[in-house]
């Protein structure tokens, strides 16, 4: 059997139950899918170092999970970045007449982009905070430059209605 067939038949056989696995861990529908994705494309690249013997269930299992892992140490790196951000921008020297209000304010919009999706919220991230741009984004994010500008988009746009 070729690796490709290999990896179809994986997939077959265990995809929904890696999903279901993958999803338990990260809580997330659209990220479960990606990591099951990335998950058969490792699976696929390694599929020849794979031992005849080998059981290929607990070895997709593995992958699943240490990308899974990956991903929430990722985003654990990531929201303690943004409540970083926040204290700096707390501390930052603040006009004297509104500094409480303006602080209030800071401290309401970060916790409106940490509640916004992932994907939004790393390229609001990234665009804004570390002042990236599209190009960098999307090869951070692993997608098209259309795509981080459109999460970018959706997520100005929601955070413009939830202020007004």
């Amino acid at each position: 059997m070729t690796a490709q067939g290999r990896a179809a038949h994986w997939l077959a056989k265990h995809g929904s139950e890696l999903a279901r696995h993958i999803r338990r861990l990260v809580r997330d529908d659209e990220m479960a899918a990606d990591l099951l994705q990335e998950t058969m494309l490792r699976a696929h690249r390694a599929a020849e170092r794979l031992r005849a013997d080998a059981n290929e269930r607990a070895w997709l299992y593995r992958i699943a999970t240490n990308l899974s892992l990956n991903h929430l140490r990722s985003q654990a790196r990531e929201r303690r970045a943004l409540e970083r951000h926040a204290r700096e921008a707390d501390a930052a020297p603040r006009p004297a007449t509104d500094g409480r209000d303006e602080a209030d304010r800071r401290l309401a919009l970060w916790t409106r982009v940490a509640s916004l999706p992932e994907r939004q919220r790393l390229a609001l991230t990234l665009r804004i905070a570390d002042e990236l741009a599209y190009d960098e984004i999307a090869r951070r994010l692993g997608c098209t430059v259309a795509a981080a500008r459109a999460n970018v988009y959706q997520a100005t746009r929601k955070l413009r209605r939830e202020v007004r």
